[in-house]
């Protein structure tokens, strides 16, 4: 084989590496971010492409460089796709770099000890050593991106089965899962610069030179890529516990407030029944000072009886037993506190969402929207609850003025406020009652919007009606 060929096939492995990068980095970001396919994921992959072709196609643009571009063009591309997210995008491509890393110590011993033994076979003296030499470069070629690209593969599959949804982090977690990432790039910057060092009559070769490096150095990658998987693997565990916990917390508060419904509806009720049992002897007495013709006397007693039975009358009359004891007790809370309530709910017979799926609803954003009223001035407490129905679908919509203070979580649909419930790794308690929130409209395959204008604050659930499985 000529050198020109050999040159020309070494041109093709760089395309092929530039190629083989981009896939297998988007494969990783897919893993830790799976974003739905769309124009912008497109021409985020067409870009990253045509970045790593021409860095390589650029001879004395040096490795670090290409490496420098490729994570601007990828941290450009978080911030406008997934705005704040970035945390996760560094990690991913520091994961990415050690992998790459790893895989090419684990090739280049693999590919030093096959040149060492087909270098051996050949013989100086020959009339075709060229072309033997060349063609055994080739095969060392084809052989190292063979294993690189096994290898790589592999480290990327065992990942895609040990993640099994996208995963959150903080800055916090981040510098905890790169540590090995960070080792394992500085033992490849190591490495590379060790190959070959040249000395005052020698060249020091690290594989000629420590043999026993051929296999060291592939088992110290395999064991930092293990290392790294499996840190990474603890770390969903532990999310996956945080999240278990959390939501045995959110059932402890759902039956506390389900009891405390149950309290105060048996309160009510038990109201109503005194105020029947004694409405004899109020008639008794009525009579008896009319007989008399006490009648200033009736009238003020017959005004303190109204105002007995007007604090058991029902201001909204919704259609439901629950809904109704609910929205009642969270208007009368709310006044109160001085805060203005418009309501507009009716729950009808032929409605299939549960009623008390629908009490979970309720009680959780009117408790957050009282909460958060009670913080602002007299003049700025209001609140607005309506249900409407659009086709199949029911949509409840909740809103308020808040002070415009609110903590947005990463990989988290809604806000949280800053009052935390004191128990480490639990959700504040504003979390928590949108998560309630947030489960109750997954599971009649719907969804929970969150939005703000200015300081009001909006939250629209849509639950779908029909038989949900």
């Amino acid at each position: 084989m000529s050198r020109a060929g050999y040159e020309a096939f070494s041109g093709f492995c760089d395309l092929y590496l530039a190629f083989l990068q981009t896939i297998l980095f988007l494969v990783i970001w897919d893993i830790f971010f799976r974003l739905e396919r769309g124009k912008r994921e497109a021409v985020f992959a067409g870009i990253l492409a045509v970045v790593n072709v021409f860095m390589r196609l650029c001879p004395h643009v040096p490795g670090w460089g290409r490496y420098v571009v490729s994570a601007a063009v990828v941290l450009t591309y978080c911030h406008i796709r997934c705005r704040g997210c970035l945390k996760k995008a560094v990690f991913t491509l520091l994961l990415f770099y050690n992998f790459h890393g790893m895989s090419f110590l684990i090739a280049s011993s693999i590919y030093q000890f096959i040149m060492d033994e087909m270098l051996e076979s050949l013989d100086v003296q020959d009339a075709a050593y060229m072309f033997h030499l060349y063609r055994n470069l080739l095969i060392g070629q084809v052989c190292i991106l063979l294993i690189y690209t096994l290898a790589f593969t592999f480290a990327a599959w065992i990942l895609k089965k040990t993640i099994k949804s996208p995963l959150s982090m903080n800055w916090q977690d981040t510098v905890f899962l790169s540590v090995l990432n960070v080792v394992g790039s500085m033992l490849v910057w190591m490495v590379t610069d060790l190959l070959m060092v040249p000395m005052e009559q020698e060249i020091f070769c690290l594989f000629t030179q420590k043999r026993e490096m051929v296999w060291r150095i592939p088992m110290i990658a395999v064991l930092l890529c293990a290392g790294e998987i499996s840190a990474i693997y603890i770390f969903r565990r532990y999310k996956e516990l945080q999240g278990e916990r959390e939501k045995h917390f959110v059932e402890e508060q759902q039956t506390k407030a389900l009891k405390r419904r149950l309290e105060e509806a048996e309160h009510f009720y038990g109201s109503i029944r005194r105020v029947r049992h004694e409405m004899k002897n109020h008639l008794a007495n009525i009579k008896g000072l009319v007989a008399g013709e006490k009648y200033g006397e009736v009238e003020t007693y017959i005004e303190k009886l109204d105002a007995t039975i007007q604090e058991l009358d029902y201001k909204f009359s919704t259609g439901n037993a629950v809904t109704d004891v609910i929205i009642n007790d969270k208007y009368r809370r709310a006044s109160d506190a001085g805060i203005t309530c418009r309501v507009k709910f009716e729950y009808r017979e032929t409605d299939t969402v549960s009623a008390f799926d629908l009490g979970i609803i309720l009680n959780n954003l009117l408790d957050n929207a009282i909460e958060a009223c009670e913080k602002l001035e007299q003049e700025k407490r209001h609140i607005s609850l309506t249900l409407k129905r659009k086709s199949h679908f029911l949509l409840i919509e909740v809103e308020n003025n808040f002070d415009g203070k609110l903590e947005w979580r990463e990989g988290e649909s809604f806000p949280a406020t800053t009052k935390q419930d004191g128990r480490p790794g639990i959700l504040p308690e504003h979390g928590i009652g949108l998560k309630n929130v947030w489960d109750v409209a997954e599971r009649y395959l719907g969804s929970m919007d969150v939005k703000t204008e200015g300081e009001v604050f909006r939250v629209t659930v849509m639950l779908q009606q029909g038989d949900i499985e």
